[in-house]
């Protein structure tokens, strides 16, 4: 219950959910504490109107915009049921770039609230031209950017639907950030998220669902951080970190991939704990190159490949996790890498428990109980380089 609080006479009401019931024709409606309540006929004349701090009220229904909606002052944009946005032009949809994004003199970043609004980008006649997305007044033609582009700021999204069928559905650059709350990323032609740069991006409660590309890609130097969230149906990895990223996830299910679950490579690093990482046509998760991978308290099964796998100089740290039912090897450690598998149970895997191929490849594992596997306990090079394995305190069967 509720209403606006900058109008005791808002035709927005809020619903239980946080968000607005229209019950007013449709339109944009500014509420701000300077002005009070002012009505517009433009979503991109009341954005341009609107002071800092002020909430744009999106009626119900469907909103095409000549351009990109360019976001440049910290605001909230609070959708009616069923509000969506689209563009003409096949470029971006929303671009947040607020000024004095850093976090300098350790003042929090500028802040931008989007509540409850759809964002659609559909393809177009012309799929490489983009509309105007500069500065007021500015027109610029630029290649079809992803659907919501954060630049600068932090921007918060929060039960918020994002499709795209031209490119991906959320870009972070740079030292931006975003929260993502309760938001469901689907039918996008590239990723559902993709953070680069430095970036920070943290998701809760999200739904990220067939992406030509990883579902969420983190590269460069950013972060990304998972909670509570369902990745399914990606062409790539449900979750992939590269060149430098970190990933953190949690409480997660990731499931029928087309690649791996979740993918580390370069010299990322990435942590799951207490996930569920299943039906993946290329194998549950896997660390390349010299990535570092963690796995805490999860369940690993039914992946048509290893379960866990590392290659390259790639590490991987197996902890109170299950590795079951996969159609190959539960853990698979090859050329250089390295894994360290404990108090783990490694059951009714196609082929090995656990097994290392490649001279230099190492594993310690200790108190874990590996049986019922369609092969070896654990499978290891004949002869063995010295040092390479460390068994102790295992149950075979």
């Amino acid at each position: 219950g509720g209403r606006c609080r900058f109008s005791a006479v808002c035709p927005f009401p809020y619903a239980r959910d946080g968000r607005a019931d229209s019950v007013a024709p449709l339109g944009v409606v500014v509420c701000s504490a300077s002005r009070g309540e002012e009505h517009f006929s433009s979503l991109a004349a009341a954005v341009r109107a609107a002071p800092e701090g002020a909430t744009v009220l999106l009626g119900e229904g469907e909103t095409e915009l000549d351009g990109a909606l360019l976001l440049q002052r910290p605001l909230t944009l609070l959708g009616a049921r069923n509000a969506v946005l689209t563009a003409r032009g096949g470029g971006s949809v929303v671009v947040v770039d607020l000024p004095g994004g850093g976090a300098a003199g350790g003042l929090p970043p500028p802040t931008l609230s989007i509540v409850g609004v759809g964002v659609v980008q559909r393809a177009t006649e012309q799929p490489g031209v983009a509309s105007a997305c500069a500065r007021e007044g500015e027109p610029a033609r630029a290649a079809a950017g992803y659907a919501v582009v954060v630049r600068a700021g932090r921007a918060e999204l929060t039960q918020c639907t994002v499709q795209s069928a031209l490119s991906g559905g959320c870009f972070v650059s740079a030292a931006a950030s975003a929260a993502l709350r309760g938001c469901h990323f689907g039918a996008a032609a590239m990723h559902g998220v993709l953070v680069s740069g430095r970036a920070r991006v943290e998701m809760s409660h999200c739904h990220v669902h067939s992406t030509g590309a990883a579902g969420v890609e983190a590269r460069g130097r950013s972060e990304v951080r998972l909670h509570c969230c369902r990745v399914r149906h990606s062409s790539r990895s449900g979750l992939f970190a590269t060149a430098f990223a970190e990933a953190h996830a949690e409480h997660c299910n990731v499931f029928q991939c087309r690649f791996a679950g979740i993918e580390c490579a370069g010299q990322s690093e990435v942590r799951v704990h207490s996930c569920r990482v299943h039906d993946g046509e290329r194998g549950g998760l896997l660390a390349l190159g010299r990535s570092s991978l963690r796995v805490d308290a999860c369940a690993v099964s039914r992946n048509a490949m290893a379960g866990v796998s590392a290659r390259g100089s790639g590490r991987v740290v197996v902890a109170d996790s299950a590795v079951t039912s996969g159609r190959a090897s539960g853990v698979h450690i090859s050329e250089e890498a390295s894994a360290t598998v404990e108090h783990c149970r490694v059951e009714a895997n196609g082929l090995c428990g656990v097994e290392l191929s490649g001279s230099a490849a190492t594993l310690v594992a200790r108190r874990n109980v590996v049986r019922g596997n369609g092969g070896e306990a654990f499978a290891l090079p004949s002869p063995q380089c010295g040092g390479c394995v460390q068994l102790e305190g295992n149950e075979l069967g």
